[in-house]
């Protein structure tokens, strides 16, 4: 599959969490990508054009192209942030290799903030997928011919073990969280582990940090699961590192890092 470079129309932005929000452009014919992966778009502003690079939080699956990003303020997102809706873009992709691989039986996703796009893009996808391949074997023959991207039919479609570590700062702050909560409850061995630094009074889940002890308690044998980091550098390391007290190969390790993550 080659990259594509394409002018495209924004038609709808909308706050998810505080501080970040998601910008959705019409997706042309033609653009196929795989989930997890990213790419590069050029906006208009006042000095002339910006360019920078974004993960899919979409799906192939979905008929649009959308991006989630944290707004921090710098030259680019206020200028993003200001596009109007029908605001003409440049964008140029597919790019990236994380996404799942074939006949991996077990994946754990490490992630967390922002960094969490290109697994809401994955997560989606698989959604999908089984729904899809659910409608074809009820007697659906349109179902297979509806699934966008090159992971599969939905006839071939299996899911792996899957658990999700989210970490956050508290509640209100977990972007895709209910959703992640919806497609967990809908496949069975899939679940989502929160870990908040600074949770309500209330909070029943992990406290603090993604760590080795929370990793081991949760996944049991650490050694027989695939990994899937995306974050900022610092947090992508962070966690290789909780994978390095366990022994894992980097062949059993996927990254994504969010170079660039605070503009």
């Amino acid at each position: 599959m080659g990259t594509m470079t394409f002018a495209t129309t924004l038609t709808e932005s909308r706050r998810l969490t505080p501080g970040v929000c998601a910008f959705r452009f019409v997706r042309p014919d033609g653009y196929d990508f795989t989930a997890g992966q990213w790419f590069v778009i050029t906006i208009p502003s006042d000095d002339g054009p910006l360019t920078k690079h974004f993960t899919h939080s979409s799906s192939p699956t979905e008929p649009f192209l959308e991006f989630t990003t944290r707004l921090t303020g710098s030259q680019f997102k206020n200028a993003l942030d200001a596009l109007p809706l029908g605001a003409e873009v440049q964008m140029e992709g597919p790019f990236g290799t994380f996404v799942l691989r074939e006949g991996v039986a077990r994946v754990a996703f490490l992630t967390g903030g922002i960094g969490v796009t290109p697994v809401r893009s994955i997560l989606r996808s698989l959604a999908d997928l089984r729904a899809s391949a659910a409608a074809g074997s009820a007697g659906s023959a349109a179902a297979d011919r509806e699934v966008v991207g090159n992971r599969g039919s939905a006839e071939s479609f299996s899911l792996p073990e899957i658990t999700v570590f989210l970490g956050n700062t508290s509640e209100d702050t977990v972007t895709f969280g209910g959703e992640f909560e919806s497609i967990a409850a809908t496949f069975p061995g899939t679940r989502v582990v929160h870990v908040l630094s600074q949770p309500s009074e209330g909070w029943r889940g992990h406290r603090g940090y993604i760590s080795a002890d929370i990793v081991r308690g949760e996944l049991g044998d650490p050694g027989s699961w695939t990994y899937y980091i995306s974050g900022p550098p610092p947090m992508v390391e962070a966690m290789r590192s909780i994978l390095g007290a366990f022994d894992i190969p980097r062949k059993q390790m996927v990254l994504e890092n969010f170079e660039g993550y605070a503009s």
